[in-house]
């Protein structure tokens, strides 16, 4: 066990070192793309496409779209309700100190299968109430605080293949599948949406969540007796989203942004235009109607409900919405690289290689394995879909797979090295007063376990 600990610390220190910034590596990708699109077209041709691409009306909607949900899904996790219902998870995470891990990795991953926002900002308050029990028990945490700062960041691992996923979101949509292969001559041959039922809601893609969600439990009963807690518990970032204290005089304004009933009333709209939008169309048991905008609709009225007033809303969205500055630039250029691969022969390329490199049982393998690999340059899940969504169409169509198939590898890789990726840990981070190097080890080891799993429901089930 001394042996894998030392060189999980190793690698999270290495890590640290020598990783750039997200945003580097998006500009460095974007020069790599360009280079190999060069190969058989002018610059010219190139700057067009990555222009294109960068402001494509289509992606940047889906990039709003994303941050939306982020953010909405963070808005959420702070409401009053939320707070008091995470407050009595931590009453039942901590009444046995050998089960704490496992319990937060638990309900980690329950809130993140929900939606990726509400799941990453959820278990990092998780792991900040159990935090602030122990001091408040005499300053030292019976669970190691890297073990219980990663369970708390286990929702990341199956986020893609939940409600909030972004592939399977997205090819929802309708003419979605259209718009991402462009004037292909096979893009008649696409359906028009492909619905959660096949891709989330499938029972190969249940069965393979339900794995990897059971195996993240047992791992962390395991660490949380195995590894033992050697430091007192760090002073961690306030979570305060609170109003000031009513004066005694209010104008008309400040008191209809204080007042209950105009949050109120708006939130109730939202939730009865969704329920509206999934009856209006396909039928309801195709859950055709759950698309990015749909989801966006019933968080924000969700919020809002939540939320005593829209002073409330507006103070925990400012909260928030520093956790989505990191990919405001980011998206613009990951859809220029989309841009040049669907805009010039790169696409072609990538893809042939890659279909010549595997079969058709093969292909999901493959896919799972090159979105993981991609995602730790490119983390954020609506980006690699927009970079790697025609290169998976491709290579389903040459090869005879089915999308739904295909599309969920590539959500199962994605989701994967977000263990290995510590992009998506800052606030957790923030939050907790953890470093990225404590729970690096541990999320790295979640992710030798389940990617095992993952790997064989590839041959297993879907191939």
């Amino acid at each position: 066990m001394r042996m894998v600990e030392r060189f999980l610390n190793g690698y999270a220190n290495a890590f640290q070192r020598w990783m750039p910034a997200p945003l580097s590596i998006a500009v460095l990708l974007t020069g790599l793309a360009a280079l190999l699109a060069l190969r058989d077209a002018t610059a010219s041709d190139v700057l067009g496409a990555w222009t294109q691409g960068m402001w494509s009306p289509g992606l940047i909607r889906f990039g709003f779209q994303a941050m939306f949900m982020l953010v909405l899904g963070h808005v959420l996790a702070l409401a009053p309700p939320v707070m008091k219902a995470l407050g009595r998870g931590v009453n039942w995470v901590v009444k046995d100190a050998r089960w704490v891990a496992s319990k937060v990795a638990l309900l980690s991953m329950g809130l993140g299968w929900l939606n990726w926002g509400l799941g990453l900002i959820g278990g990092a308050i998780l792991v900040k109430g159990v935090m602030d029990e122990y001091r408040r028990r005499g300053g030292k945490s019976p669970v190691h605080l890297g073990v219980l700062g990663a369970a708390g960041y286990s929702g990341m691992l199956i986020w893609h293949g939940g409600l909030s996923g972004s592939a399977p979101l997205k090819v929802a949509e309708k003419g979605h599948l259209q718009e991402l292969i462009g004037e292909a001559s096979w893009a008649l041959d696409l359906p028009d949406s492909i619905g959660l039922r096949e891709t989330v809601f499938s029972s190969w893609s249940l069965a393979l969540t339900a794995t990897v969600a059971l195996l993240t439990v047992a791992l962390f009963a395991w660490l949380g007796r195995t590894v033992k807690s050697n430091k007192a518990v760090p002073d961690a970032h306030a979570v305060n989203v609170s109003l000031d204290k009513e004066q005694a005089s209010l104008s008309f304004a400040d008191r209809l942004d204080r007042g209950r009933w105009l949050s109120a009333i708006t939130g109730l709209a939202c939730i009865a235009g969704a329920v509206w939008w999934a009856s209006s169309g396909a039928p309801a048991q195709e859950l055709k109607f759950i698309t990015p905008d749909w989801i966006n609709m019933v968080l924000l009225g969700g919020a809002l409900l939540a939320h005593r007033s829209v002073r409330d809303f507006l103070k925990a969205l400012d909260e928030a919405i520093r956790g989505a500055s990191g990919i405001l630039v980011q998206f613009p250029l990951y859809f220029g690289i989309m841009g040049m691969v669907t805009g010039t022969s790169l696409g072609p390329w990538i893809a042939e290689g890659l279909v010549g490199a595997t079969s058709r049982e093969w292909l999901p393998l493959a896919l799972f394995t090159s979105s993981g690999v991609l995602n730790v340059f490119v983390p954020s899940g609506g980006g690699q879909w927009a970079v790697q969504g025609p290169l998976v169409l491709e290579a389903c169509h040459a090869l005879g797979v089915d999308l739904s198939k295909g599309i969920m590898a590539m959500a199962f890789g994605d989701q994967l090295t977000n263990m290995l990726q510590p992009f998506w840990a800052l606030p957790l981070l923030g939050i907790t007063g953890l470093k990225a190097r404590d729970i690096l080890p541990y999320t790295l080891l979640l992710m030798l376990v389940t990617g095992t799993a993952m790997a064989v429901g590839m041959v297993i089930w879907m191939a």
